[in-house]
């Protein structure tokens, strides 16, 4: 397979291909996800082409031939993890820097597990873009699982291929602290993503799509709300924590695309937040209730004007988030200064 190939001969020097499982997606052929990203249906590899010499069924099979063996690789061994099992997934192929010496003779199981989340959450960068780009908010079921856990077993798995030895080994173990269940996630097939630039302001971005991606996973609407708004609270000062009063006039600089959105804007952030106390004494700013009064969100509002909820969150948020994409290579300033010119647009005085 020519996409196959590509990967294991364009490594850099130090580092190494990565495969990792990935649940909840439809990939009808192999092909790009992005710069760097592959994607392969399930059953579309085969282990001889990576030589896979070590895989947790293959390690247990032997230490109990044995009697005894590796007690770092023993433990990935305990999960029983086959190659039918890893290879019938969906996979992701990159590549990831690592010592190689030190994965071969890990100090640790824990050893193993720290390159295995390290190489997780290199990929997951690429996935939360897709789920930006590809996902709602208010319909959690179209989701993909996350990078490297593997179907419902429960653990997460990873190969690694050094194309110096021409061989791969499979380590596994309990990585991931929960995963979803509703849904059947998303179709990937055809889909190409940018990732995120290196500058300031793409650092700040890939955090923010990160903390999307978790609200976006949370068990409850009550918890997906309040992160958020966490969220655009971040999204308005990266540097240092800022009220709302501020935030929402900040992000709204980023939505308002004349000065009666901006203030319509402002006003949803009020019922969104906090009201203040009205004439007869209650305050009916949702946030206030949820967090000061112990209130559900699926209490306070119904099912449509939830959505409705989430579509104008997921709005704010991703306006501050394409503004920042476009300037992801530059510092922080470039964003100040574009806030600057909304200010003016919009006939703000500050």
């Amino acid at each position: 397979m020519q996409l196959l190939h590509d990967l294991m001969g364009s490594g850099e020097a130090g580092k190494r291909l990565c495969l990792l499982p990935i649940s909840r997606v439809l990939a009808e052929e192999p092909a790009w996800l992005s710069e760097g990203v592959a994607i392969f249906p399930p059953e579309s590899l085969a282990p001889q082409a990576l030589r896979v010499v070590s895989w947790p069924s293959r390690e247990m099979q032997e230490m109990l031939r044995r009697g005894g063996g590796d007690l770092h690789w023993g433990k990935s061994a305990a999960t029983g993890i086959d190659l039918p099992e890893f290879f019938g997934s969906a996979l992701l192929g990159f590549h990831v820097r690592m010592d190689w010496k030190a994965f071969l003779r890990p100090s640790s199981h824990e050893a193993h597990l720290d390159m295995l989340a390290a190489a997780m959450a290199e990929v997951e960068s690429v996935l939360d873009v897709v789920r930006f780009e590809m996902c709602n908010p208010w319909l959690p079921q179209t989701l993909p699982g996350r990078a490297g856990l593997l179907n419902d077993s429960g653990f997460c798995a990873g190969l690694f291929y050094s194309a110096e030895d021409h061989e791969s080994y499979i380590i596994a173990g309990q990585v991931a602290t929960h995963q979803l269940i509703c849904g059947i996630g998303l179709d990937l097939s055809g889909v190409t993503v940018e990732p995120v630039g290196s500058g300031e302001v793409g650092s700040i971005v890939r955090h923010g799509l990160r903390l999307y991606s978790e609200a976006m996973e949370a068990a409850t609407e009550t918890s997906r709300f309040v992160q958020m708004l966490s969220l655009i609270e971040f999204l308005a000062d990266p540097g240092e924590f800022t009220k709302m009063a501020t935030a929402k006039r900040l992000i709204a600089r980023h939505a308002a695309r004349d000065r009666a959105e901006y203030d319509a804007i402002l006003e949803d952030f009020r019922y969104l937040t906090s009201e203040g106390k009205t004439a007869d004494g209650a305050n009916r700013g949702l946030r206030h209730n949820i967090v000061h009064c112990g209130q559900r969100l699926e209490d306070l509002a119904t099912p449509e004007e939830r959505k409705a909820i989430f579509r104008r969150l997921a709005g704010y948020a991703g306006a501050a988030l394409e503004d920042m994409r476009r300037h992801e290579h530059e510092e922080w300033e470039a964003v100040e200064r574009l806030r600057d010119a909304a200010g003016t647009r919009l006939g703000l005085t500050a």
